[in-house]
C-alpha cells in the first residue's frame, strides 16, 4: 500500500510508535547523564579538596580538611532517585505498548517524566552549589 491510501488510523499508528521511540531515547539519555553525574561527584570532590599545608619540621600535622559530606549526600540523592524514576517512567511505557496503546501523554508517564527531569535538575543544582564550599 502506498501513503495515499493506508488507512488513517494506520498512519496516527506509526506516529505514536515514533514519538514513543524518540521519548524512549530521550529518557535513556537522561538515564545515563544522571548515572554519569553519580560517578563524577566522587572524583571531583577529589581534584577540588583544597591541598593540604606542609608542616614545618618539628609541628604537628595540621588536620586534614573535611568533606561535606552531609551536602554530597544531599546532591547525590536527588541523581539517584532521578535513575529510578527514569526506569520507572520506562515501564509505564512498556505497559502502554503491552495494552496496544502507544501514548507518552499517558499521567504515569508524565508525572514520572516530570519528576525524573526535576530530580535530574535538582541534584545538579546541589551538587553545583557544593563546588565553591571546596574552592
Amino acid at each position: 500500500m502506498s501513503e495515499e491510501t493506508e488507512p488513517e488510523a494506520a498512519r496516527r499508528d506509526e506516529g505514536r510508535k515514533e514519538a514513543l521511540k524518540t521519548f524512549i531515547e530521550q529518557t535513556k539519555i537522561l538515564i545515563t547523564l544522571a548515572s554519569g553525574f553519580v560517578l563524577a561527584p566522587p572524583a571531583v570532590l577529589s581534584f577540588l579538596r583544597k591541598p593540604m599545608p606542609t608542616p614545618s619540621p618539628g609541628c604537628a600535622a595540621p588536620p586534614v580538611p573535611s568533606l561535606p559530606w552531609e551536602r554530597f549526600t544531599w546532591a547525590e540523592g536527588p541523581l539517584v532517585a532521578s535513575i529510578l524514576f527514569g526506569y520507572l517512567v520506562l515501564s509505564t511505557i512498556a505497559g502502554s505498548q503491552h495494552q496496544g496503546n502507544y501514548d507518552v501523554h499517558r499521567p504515569a508517564t508524565r508525572a514520572f517524566s516530570l519528576l525524573q527531569i526535576g530530580l535530574y535538575l535538582a541534584g545538579v543544582i546541589l551538587f553545583l552549589s557544593m563546588i565553591p564550599a571546596l574552592l
